[in-house]
């Protein structure tokens, strides 16, 4: 097998020489064509609605159920709507009718009498002193008025407005300004720009709000519209038409009647007045009081006070309303103002990084402009591109610093855009996938750094090549030729690298000469002399010497195999691990996960087939054209001095530090380091899954920008502070509704790769109906009453006797369309449903009850009547039962994950039960089990649920998936048990120290970060693998084998006595010697692999994650939260992976690395590039194993006492 290995490494290395310009052209040529025809083949990618594919879809999804209700609710709709055609003619006789009605409905609030005569309407009230003042939304709790009177301490507070107060208020071609939805409207908050005056509620803040009303009113062209303010409100309260005239008095005035009301806002009447104004009424004693009128004080508390007013009569944030028109205006360049361009267009011309609204008393605290926060982040994305040209730029300047070349920094470049671009070709056109979440660009971050880490890990391991063959042609006293004149500083370096090659090789026969004679005496001075020699090996790679040697065709093939034996596993690893950890986000359902893990991986194992072809290949382009050229021009000398040294003193200080002072710190402190991050490891690993331990979100939203932004701050500080989001988030999560559905599949007919509906799903149909249910079987019906009992019995359950009552009214009717016989239907049960006798009864009186309904007025407008709770879905062409769907209320509140978690549990074991209960009855009963096991249920409640559920199950599933294949290939590459587990040891305490810190900063586990957190495996795998790699094929006896030959030459010494006493020795030696021998043999060849590992990889593995950490840190400016955090990321798994991989690693390979082929598994030779490089002159001249044991122990002592 090794000889098979030997000859497709030398064959293609012959290639690569031979043929690199083809090579090269050849990938350039392909790239581009795959690039081109993808983007001119295929739409661009639009993010205009960043939302799709932000929720699971697939099999099992509770998200796909609720796409499947919506298709049902569509569906009943166009049914409905087909009822009204249908009998258009039976609904335009009385048109006018309708007309009149609802003209009284807006005249009841439009025409107020101004002489309100407070006596009569007490008179009223007393006669109606037990009536409902308003139904609850349950139709079933009220509070009489008797009640509410007393709430208002027994006193009426009767107000009266202006006629200009009331021209005000009605809007001519608008509305009664008296109530506010919450959706698509200028929204802007203000808090005090004084800390000491933080309280709105003063006169001078009013003053200064009122007249930043005005300012807005002109900005936004909103004149016409109804707007509500704090200072208006306050004015209207003591009847005053503007603002700018507001007093204390009226401050006063305005708290004293906002509290009086407290009590009653407090049970709920006052939001439920206001949110029903137009449906009900209340007495006109209410009807007039400031409490209720024009429910100012409703709309006050809620919308422009904060939530802390009732109790403090302060308010440290108010709000500013202003509702668009309903009709869309133009302007005189003729484009439509109040849409989403024209509001981002406002928020850049005027609130973006502007403090015209902070005039030293109030400021603006948050924005919400027709909700353009979304379409705002997708255009930031625009901007931030830049990032990408800022990242480039810092690459470029590390690539010319480290490796002193433009053109392998625009390579290095170019091969990032070229691998974007082939995936780019794979994705749109290979997979024809049309959805491109916009988090797919930050590919382009994390491809510059993975493409710098190969770009470095080749050339260092090129140059390493090079600088075996300088050292081989010294030690064998050959001239070394170079490419250009030396200059005066290089031709003397040169001299003294001949020089001191020369002596140590004298010295070196004189200390053998001598040594029979001397041989305890100058023992340890030979041990000195080894080490020196050794490091001054290490030290010697001058990079300008090295750079310049010019080397043939056949030394290029030689380097060229070593280059492929040392560098393309280690980036065979790391690629392969890396795509795999971002492939494994296919396991997850969310579809934004699944495409950018899928993009991410095609991007990666196209940077990986670049890198051992096309770069590779300009290794050889660069050696014969750029180096040749650069010396015979002196490109470098022309630079200026200060520059040049600069460059030498980096280069010089990099080569101490990392084949010098990093291996002294590692061999003589690795107890400790082992220690420490250990004691990290463990710690970063109880933070994730103990304390304080990663948790899903408790909020429902999704930050887009920083929380500085106008936008958010909104988001996640104004809704938090007005009662009016307060209540209907809390509206939203009690008690949510819960649909039951039969009939239908829960299949999700759409691909969530492909969510346009018209591409993938136009011949077929929308729904999938099951065919094996009958609703026109009596047993089937009976099992629903049952089933609707059992629902009303349970305590999971609210409002099921309303859902009950509804089903008891169809039962009557199905009664009444069965039964003839007057005098049965005056006894019958009405508690109990009725079920005809026989199917073909059943199917005469569904017919006649939907022919009842489609004639009836109440059922065409159902649709938008929240009472209706139990429907049925006829097929559009037979008219049969298609399906059957009711809903009930979950007793429960959804505040959070956990809370969500185990009612669902709950809930899905009590229908699997009760379908559980039909089919061990058996019987007939077992064919109506059959026909009802296919109903599913679903609330709108679920997406947020079935979102975390499957962020939570995808990010531990996915983890767990990448780790092992990470395991699997760092197995069969290094083919050592140890170096494996050691790794992997190594990679956990990475990832749990990085997700650590992401708890600690207050992160939670959405979307994001469970991308960043399965990408962490990939990524926390390269400096790991990197020094492993080196660490099983470091050539750790090729400088004393260089000297060994050439003393050879040199002199031939007869060790015949020297070897007898030595065995001699040997037999003397007892067990535990021959042991602490061996060991001490074993620390000798552990201390030289890891320095090998340092001098080939340390410098491009430290560089490699620079260039990532400057990646992430050109990312960090960023508006967008996805940037910022991603650019975190990347610094914090760099910088966390480099420490780890750098003083824990090598730290636990120095102490119980495995040495010689201890560890090794027979089928890692499969799958391994290749074995310890050797060149065929050091494998001529090998050390003689017992002349190498004989002074190993003072050997081990000196270095360790370095």
């Amino acid at each position: 097998m090794h000889e098979a290995e030997t000859y497709l490494n030398k064959k293609y290395s012959t290639l690569v020489v031979k043929y690199s310009w083809c090579f090269l052209l050849l990938g350039l040529v392909i790239c581009i064509a795959l690039g081109l025809s993808a983007v001119l083949a295929r739409d661009l990618p639009n993010f205009n609605d960043p939302t799709k594919g932000f929720v699971p879809r697939g099999k099992n999804t509770l998200t796909s159920r609720l796409f499947v209700l919506e298709r049902v609710k569509n569906e009943l709709d166009k049914q409905i709507a087909s009822a009204k055609i249908t009998n258009k003619t039976k609904t335009s006789s009385t048109p006018s009718s309708n007309n009149n009605d609802n003209d009284d409905d807006d005249d009841d609030d439009l025409d107020y009498e101004d002489n309100i005569n407070e006596s009569i309407l007490l008179e009223d009230y007393k006669t109606n002193l037990n009536s409902c003042a308003f139904l609850s939304n349950n139709d079933d709790k009220c509070l009489t008025n008797e009640q509410v009177y007393k709430l208002l301490n027994n006193k009426s507070d009767l107000i009266k407005f202006s006629k200009i107060v009331e021209h005000q208020i009605n809007k001519p071609n608008e509305q009664m300004c008296t109530s506010i939805d919450l959706n698509r409207h200028y929204e802007v908050y203000f808090e005090s720009s004084n800390k000491s005056s933080q309280n709105l509620l003063t006169i001078d803040n009013l003053l200064s709000l009122c007249k930043k009303q005005n300012e807005l009113m002109k900005l936004f062209q909103l004149d016409s519209t109804c707007h509500y303010t704090l200072p208006q409100m306050v004015a209207y309260f003591s009847n005053k038409t503007d603002c700018s005239q507001l007093n204390e008095n009226d401050i006063t005035y305005f708290i004293s009647r906002i509290q009086r009301c407290h009590q009653l806002y407090d049970t709920g009447l006052i939001r439920l007045a206001g949110l029903k104004r137009y449906r009900q009424k209340p007495i006109e004693l209410f009807e007039y009081d400031s409490c209720f009128r024009y429910n100012f004080t409703f709309l006050t508390l809620e919308y422009l006070l904060d939530k802390t007013f009732l109790s403090t009569n302060r308010t440290y944030f108010t709000a500013m309303w202003f509702l668009k028109p309903k009709k869309s205006k133009k302007t005189l360049n003729g484009d439509e103002t109040h849409t989403a361009n024209s509001a981002y267009d406002l928020f850049i011309r005027h609130f973006y990084q502007n403090q015209k609204f902070d005039d030293g008393s109030t400021k603006i605290s948050g924005l919400n402009f027709l909700d353009i926060r979304i379409s705002t982040a997708m255009k930031q994305i625009r901007a931030d591109m830049f990032f990408v040209i800022l990242a480039i730029s810092l690459i470029v300047g590390v690539t010319i610093i480290y490796l002193r070349s433009i053109t392998v920094a625009l390579m290095t470049n170019i091969c990032v855009m070229f691998s974007f671009a082939c995936a780019y070709f794979t994705y749109k056109i290979a997979l024809g996938i049309d959805l491109f979440p916009y988090i797919n660009l930050m590919a382009t971050f994390i491809l510059i750094g993975i493409s710098c880490d190969n770009v470095f890990v080749i050339f260092d391991a090129w140059y390493s090549e090079k600088l075996d063959i300088y050292n081989e042609a010294r030690l064998q006293n050959r001239t070394v030729e170079f490419y250009g004149k030396l200059t005066r500083q290089q031709e003397q370096q040169y001299r003294r690298d001949c020089d001191y090659t020369m002596s140590v090789i004298q010295k070196k026969l004189l200390n053998k000469n001598s040594n029979q004679q001397n041989n305890n005496h100058n023992a340890n001075e030979i041990d000195d002399d080894d080490n020196e020699e050794d490091e001054y090996f290490d030290r010697i790679k001058n990079p300008d010497l090295i750079r310049m040697m010019k080397v043939n065709d056949e030394q290029m093939i030689q380097m060229m195999g070593g280059l492929l034996r040392h560098a393309a596993a280690s980036v065979f690893v790391t690629s392969f691990t890396t795509s795999a950890a971002f492939f494994t986000n296919m396991i997850t359902r969310i579809a934004y996960v699944q495409l950018f893990g899928l993009f991410m991986g095609f991007c990666i194992l196209f940077n990986f087939l670049m890198s051992i072809t096309m770069i590779v290949s300009f290794v050889i382009v660069y050696e014969k054209v750029c180096e040749p050229l650069s010396a015979r021009l002196g490109l470098f000398n022309h630079f200026p001095s200060i520059f040049d040294k600069t460059l030498s003193t980096l280069t010089r200080l990099s080569h101490a530090i990392f084949t010098v002072y990093i291996p002294r710190l590692i061999i003589k402190f690795r107890y400790i380091l082992i220690v420490i991050f250990f004691i990290c490891g463990i710690i970063g690993l109880i933070i994730v899954f103990y304390h304080p331990k990663l948790s899903p979100p408790k909020s429902r939203r999704y930050q887009f920008f920083q929380l500085t932004h106008p936008f958010e701050r909104f988001e996640y500080q104004m809704r938090d502070q007005f009662l009016s989001y307060i209540n209907e988030d809390k509206d939203n999560v009690t008690n949510p509704m819960l649909i039951f559905i039969f009939g239908i599949e829960d299949t999700d007919l759409v691909h969530p790769f492909y969510p346009e509906d018209s591409k993938i799903n136009q011949n077929k149909q929308n729904l999938i109906y099951n065919q094996n249910i009958d609703f026109y079987d009596p047993k089937v019906l009976r099992w629903f009453d049952t089933f609707l009992k059992d629902l009303n019995r349970s305590d999971l359950f609210i409002n099921v006797q309303q859902t009950y009552s509804q089903w008891l009214t169809i039962g009557q009717l199905l009664r009444g369309f069965t039964t003839s016989d007057k005098k049965s239907l005056i006894s019958s049960n009405d508690k109990e449903f009725f079920v005809p006798s026989t199917r073909n009864q059943t199917i005469d009186a569904m017919e006649r009850l939907f022919r009842l309904f489609k004639g009836s007025n109440q059922f065409q407008s159902a649709n938008a009547n929240d009472n209706i709770r139990i429907g049925f879905l006829p097929d559009k062409i037979t008219k049969q039962i298609r399906a059957f769907l009711f809903t009930v209320n979950m007793n429960v509140t959804f505040n959070s994950y956990s809370v969500q978690n185990a009612y669902y549990n709950k809930l899905q074991n009590y229908f699997e039960k009760c379908l559980e209960k039909i089919k061990l009855e058996g019987g007939s009963n077992e064919h109506v089990y059959k026909q009802v096991k296919h109903g599913w249920f679903v609330s709108p409640q679920f997406l947020f649920y079935d979102l975390m559920r499957e962020v939570i199950r995808g990010t531990y599933t996915s983890l767990i998936f990448s780790m092992l294949f990470a395991l699997v290939v760092l197995l069969l590459t290094s083919g050592n048990v140890l170096i494996t587990i050691y790794a992997m040891t190594t990679i956990t305490f990475i990832i749990a120290d990085t997700v650590a810190v992401f708890v600690l900063c207050g992160w939670e586990l959405n979307i994001l970060e469970t991308i960043i957190i399965i990408m962490s495996v990939g990524l926390s795998v390269d400096f790991t693998v990197h020094y492993g790699v080196a660490y099983i094929k470091a050539d750790w006896k090729k400088n004393q084998a260089h000297i060994k030959i050439s003393l050879n030459q040199l002199n031939s010494h007869d060790n015949n006595n020297k070897k007898l006493n030595e065995q001699k020795s040997l037999e003397n030696e007892n067990m535990f010697q021959i042991i602490e021998k061996k060991q001490q043999y074993g620390n000798l060849q552990r201390f030289r692999r890891i320095k090998n590992s340092l001098i080939r990889v340390g410098s491009a593995v430290f560089v490699a994650g620079f260039t990532s950490f400057l990646a992430g840190l050109s990312m960090a400016p960023s508006k967008l939260t996805s940037f910022s955090q991603m650019g975190f990321f990347l610094m914090l798994i760099m910088f966390i992976s480099w420490l780890f991989a750098t003083w824990f690693f090598l730290p636990l390979l120095s102490f119980i690395g495995p040495i010689d082929q201890f560890g090794d598994i027979p089928f890692g030779k499969l799958c391994r590039c290749g074995k310890s490089s050797t060149s065929p002159i050091v494998e001529a001249g090998s050390l003689n194993d017992n002349e190498e044991n004989i002074n190993v122990e003072r050997k081990l002592n000196d270095e360790q006492s370095v």
